[in-house]
């Protein structure tokens, strides 16, 4: 990078560079030196080159950033996700409801039935396109941007294994199995194997 008094010009290459299936171009960029300095605290804290940490942040802004107040979307707390069904859980509670559990699992299936019927218009927005997959790479997307760990696996020829470790307890838990369970069936009209803990889900199923 040649540096000068008050910028840098900044050369930046495709992190996937070293995928063959992938198409790069070199692209020389004025940047702040404030910036450029931030960037490189950020990825010698990573042990990242300030290579690979300027295309995740260009392909996060590509992928999710730019679409995010378009879609209707706001950054918030993750925790705030699933506080708000904890809440009027304890809410129902502490006002005599006695079958507890039928009322949490009315309001986690509501709340799993309106995500799916906004994802629609959301998908159709950013990828131009509405099907099982593509819904299920914009989702990875919003859990990579909101801190949740995902993770895709094929056993076999067609068995798909799908884990989301989220760490927001139960009722997250139970939220995203009837999220996925309507996913699955609503766009590829299968029926998941889907197993939970307080902060684990983990869908399996078979695409052909």
């Amino acid at each position: 990078m040649a540096l000068e008094k008050e910028e840098r010009g900044a050369r930046v290459e495709s992190s996937s560079s070293r995928q063959p299936d992938r198409k790069t171009r070199s692209v020389t960029f004025r940047v702040d030196s404030a910036v450029i300095d931030e960037l490189q605290a950020e990825s010698d804290s990573r042990e990242i080159s300030l290579n690979v940490l300027v295309n995740q942040v260009l392909k996060r802004y590509a992928e999710w950033d730019r679409y995010e107040n378009k879609i209707g979307m706001m950054p918030v707390p993750k925790a705030m996700l699933s506080i708000l069904i904890d809440q009027s859980i304890a809410i129902a509670r502490a006002e005599g409801i006695k079958d507890i559990e039928h009322y949490r699992a009315d309001i986690i299936r509501q709340a799993a039935r309106i995500a799916f019927d906004l994802m629609k218009d959301s998908v159709l927005f950013m990828k131009k396109q509405y099907n099982l997959w593509v819904v299920l790479s914009v989702l990875q997307e919003y859990m990579k941007v909101s801190g949740i760990k995902s993770d895709h696996r094929i056993e076999g020829s067609d068995r798909h294994v799908f884990v989301i470790q989220h760490e927001l307890g139960e009722n997250w838990s139970l939220f995203t199995k009837e999220l996925l369970t309507l996913i699955f069936e609503k766009l590829a009209n299968v029926r998941a194997e889907i197993s939970v803990t307080p902060n684990t889900t983990i869908a399996s199923v078979v695409l052909r």
